[in-house]
């Protein structure tokens, strides 16, 4: 992978990073019956960054079937079904960076594209981003809001007493903790 466009660069980083399976997470959050959140993340995901002469570039995927909703039985099967993730057609949550802004300061912002159910849109996230003293072990921390709809998942049903079950906004959240490779 390799940066495609004019990104932010911090001097104090180079190199190609993947993922630590322990220190890193994808996960989402929606509103459910307009009272509460419900959260789950996906298990089987992985991420690459890339930073060089030409800036920086984040690519990361997630296996639809590792979703850590489990019980009961039939709410896991309708989450991998076709009104939600469409696991069998869709094996993999894939997202590539267009642009990756990394500052000084210790913000980031990355924009690109996210695929979902073979439906792509792009998406901004924003949060913040560290190295490691010693390790050159790169953190980063992301968070964006995507409509659902525009991904194909427009299932609905009312929740007992009015209204919807389910919301349309998903926050994403993406916790990264990149380990350089050997090269």
């Amino acid at each position: 992978m390799a940066p495609t466009q004019a990104q932010t660069q911090p001097r104090s980083l180079s190199g190609s990073f993947r993922s630590d399976p322990v220190h890193s997470s994808f996960g989402f959050a929606i509103t459910h019956s307009g009272i509460s959140t419900y959260r789950a993340a996906f298990t089987d995901a992985d991420a690459t960054l890339v930073a060089g002469e030409d800036g920086v570039a984040l690519e990361g995927s997630a296996a639809v079937e590792s979703v850590t909703i489990t019980e009961p039985p039939e709410f896991r099967a309708h989450a991998l079904g076709p009104e939600f993730f469409d696991a069998e057609r869709h094996p993999r949550i894939t997202f590539r960076s267009r642009d990756v802004e990394l500052a000084d300061d210790g913000s980031a912002r990355v924009s690109g594209e996210l695929e979902i159910r073979g439906v792509a849109r792009p998406v901004s996230a924003t949060g913040t981003w560290a190295v490691a003293p010693g390790s050159g072990r790169v953190a980063l921390e992301l968070e964006a809001v995507v409509d659902r709809r525009e991904f194909g998942i427009d299932w609905q049903m009312e929740a007992p007493g009015g209204g919807d079950i389910l919301g349309y906004e998903v926050t994403i959240t993406v916790s990264l903790e990149l380990v350089p490779e050997e090269g």
